[in-house]
């Protein structure tokens, strides 16, 4: 089906459509005239096809893209268009080639069963349900766009439109130019492209600000360009004044020993800083995909703006990225987020292990679990046994039955918006 789309209109696609129906009904031609219709519209489809091939575009296509992408959301971009031909082109559109979106094998036998238990013996034996679900959920859905006319050695800007399913580093191998015949039936794709590749993040949901109620800790060596309004600093020593340095910081007995102004030097050392710590231990599917979307959803919250918020897993090893006041804003953990995957190599107490160790700079902690089975409990009960203001979310399978918990909130696949917006 997809090399029909991308050879036929649809137009030329109902004739085909046509042509297969008259090849069955026009079998027996002493019993049916179905047969001329046959003859006709392979005559047809063949002349439109054959002058499709002879009129492909000599274009290049240069793809403007921004620098992000978000998943499931559509993105508006520029390709602009350079006739390379001796002619005028007029009626192409603009195509995006996506990557193929099929499965590995290994992806398909690791895929999980559909949530309809009436079509799961139908998938066991067939498959088809969890091929199709791997395939829309995955790679990238684009719209063709109308390419103005294009004078030879012009070119033009066109915008585009393009939806990543998922997640992570999308593909853009290839796009082409198309020119259709004068009826309409059947397409030819043509241009110079070069491959392209787009970061998508992760889902989003909005977060209502949260009192996460620790004070302000120590944190040794102090933070590099942190805002220092209203918040203990170390007294590091004098240097010459810059231009922009607060009249406040003049240190006015150096300026009068050594003739030219001299402003104190300070260090962070007492800010806000708290912890924000993915579960990684799980197989992947929708409830790692929504785990994720739910840190990265705190990524984004007032966390990073008022304080520096540190970014917990572990991959094949222990990972710590830190945002917020002067070390970079959300993006940088959203990009990190964009292309984590489960973990295989060690254990929740990895995770665990990480987060205890830094006890003593936090001021508070969110944790998003994968399950909550005694080792995360007992992770749970020790951050609180400290004192520490914990938030602990919990994503669970779209429609499973579980158990409430005192102290953890639960996130179901699917309602994650519904979720995140009771937190207070």
């Amino acid at each position: 089906m997809a090399w029909v789309r991308r050879r036929f209109t649809a137009a030329g696609q109902a004739s085909l459509a046509c042509l297969v129906a008259s090849a069955v009904w026009g079998v027996d031609t002493n019993q049916s005239m179905a047969y001329q219709a046959f003859t006709f519209l392979c005559a047809l489809l063949g002349l439109c096809w054959a002058w499709a091939r002879l009129a492909v575009p000599r274009v290049r296509l240069l793809r403007l893209l921004p620098r992000f992408a978000t998943a499931g959301e559509t993105l508006a971009y520029r390709v602009r268009v350079e006739n390379r031909g001796t002619r005028t082109l007029r009626g192409l559109a603009f195509r995006e080639e996506p990557a193929d979106p099929r499965p590995t094998y290994a992806a398909f036998r690791a895929a999980e069963d559909p949530d309809d238990a009436r079509f799961l013996w139908l998938d066991r034996w067939t498959g088809y349900s969890r091929w199709r679900r791997l395939i829309q959920a995955h790679g990238v859905a684009a719209d063709e766009a109308a390419v103005p006319d294009v004078a030879p050695g012009a070119s033009v800007v066109v915008e585009a439109r393009l939806t990543a399913r998922s997640r992570g580093r999308a593909m853009l191998p290839s796009c082409s130019a198309v020119a259709a015949d004068p009826l309409g039936l059947a397409a030819a794709a043509g241009g110079e492209s070069s491959p392209d590749s787009l970061l998508v993040l992760p889902k989003r949901y909005p977060v209502p600000r949260l009192d996460l109620a620790g004070s302000r800790r120590y944190q040794p060596g102090g933070v590099t360009l942190a805002a220092s309004v209203g918040e203990s600093q170390e007294f590091v020593g004098l240097r010459d004044y810059r231009p922009g340095d607060p009249p406040r910081r003049i240190h006015w007995r150096s300026w009068a020993k050594t003739g030219r102004p001299i402003v104190k030097e300070h260090q962070d050392e007492y800010f806000v800083r708290h912890a924000l710590a993915l579960d990684t231990f799980g197989a992947p599917g929708e409830v790692f995909e929504e785990a994720v979307s739910v840190a990265a959803s705190f990524a984004c919250s007032t966390l990073t703006q008022d304080s520096l918020l540190d970014l917990l897993f572990v991959a094949t090893q222990e990972i710590c990225v830190t945002a917020g006041r002067g070390q970079g804003g959300a993006e940088r953990l959203l990009e990190v987020l964009a292309t984590v995957e489960p973990s295989r190599e060690a254990g929740f107490s990895a995770l665990a292990a990480s987060v205890l160790r830094r006890r003593a700079a936090l001021s508070g902690c969110v944790v998003v679990l994968l399950s909550l089975d005694p080792e995360r409990r007992a992770f749970i009960g020790k951050l609180r046994a400290t004192g520490l203001p914990v938030v602990a979310l919990w994503v669970v399978p779209r429609g499973a039955a579980w158990a409430r918990e005192s102290g953890v909130v639960g996130i179901e696949v699917g309602r994650a918006a519904e979720g995140l917006a009771g937190l207070r």
